[in-house]
């Protein structure tokens, strides 16, 4: 990744159109960082699916830490946006469709923690969270791209690139899926030693309720026949 940003940086020429050619460059690491939030919100559903058929609680945390990737790659695709707007329309923020809706986007990713949160019996939470990452999934590219493709916007849309930015595009967003898939795995070996722990407690805690269970119909008997010797 240091190596794309270098050659963002320091390869790439200015891009012709725009109004600080140089500040162009923002944009190998804006769209690589898009298709990496597409990526991990498609690995959500996914596991979400699974999840659904299989009622695996592995599944359930792989959704989960995939969908927390998606928002995270949104909210920098959403911040190097930002950057770029400021340089080449002087405001941070303009209220174009696609900020819009790249914003609605982060709201249902964050409604989908809020979901979780509401939901205390594990199976049904992970139940509710997969139907849900589902349509958050189908939401990523309809907001991300099929809607503002037809709205008035500011970002242009008859762009040429010099082959130097698309080879640095192409680069940057097989490095953020290669990032987003090294950081999906490390979560996902977290969730996978708590599910464990929690399997073992669990296990634990039935076998020291076990005796308490058989020891309960040995007095009840013992009882018993001491009331018949009296």
């Amino acid at each position: 990744m240091a190596g794309v940003v270098v050659l963002a940086y320091r390869w790439l020429p200015p891009a012709q159109g725009f109004l600080i050619p140089e500040a162009a460059r923002i944009v190998a690491l804006h769209l690589p960082l898009a298709v990496a939030a597409v990526i991990a919100a498609f690995a959500a559903a996914f596991w979400g699916g699974r999840y659904l058929a299989r009622r695996d609680l592995r599944s359930d945390a792989r959704s989960k830490n995939a969908i927390a990737l998606a928002a995270l790659f949104c909210l920098l695709t959403t911040v190097t946006g930002s950057v770029f707007a400021q340089i080449q329309w002087l405001s941070y923020w303009n209220w174009d469709p696609k900020q819009i809706c790249i914003s609605l986007l982060l709201l249902i990713y964050a409604a989908y923690f809020v979901l979780r949160a509401g939901v205390e019996d594990a199976e049904k939470r992970a139940a509710v969270a997969a139907v849900y990452v589902l349509f958050a999934a189908i939401m990523t590219p309809v907001l991300g791209y099929a809607v503002p493709k037809y709205l008035p916007s500011l970002h242009p849309t008859d762009t040429q690139f010099e082959p130097e930015y698309r080879i640095v595009i192409l680069l940057a967003s097989l490095g953020f899926i290669g990032l987003y898939a090294w950081m999906q795995n490390l979560a996902d070996r977290a969730d996978f030693a708590r599910l464990a722990l929690d399997s073992c407690e669990e296990d634990a805690m039935s076998q020291d309720m076990a005796p308490e269970m058989t020891d309960t119909p040995v007095d009840s008997k013992k009882d018993k026949e001491a009331a018949w010797t009296r």
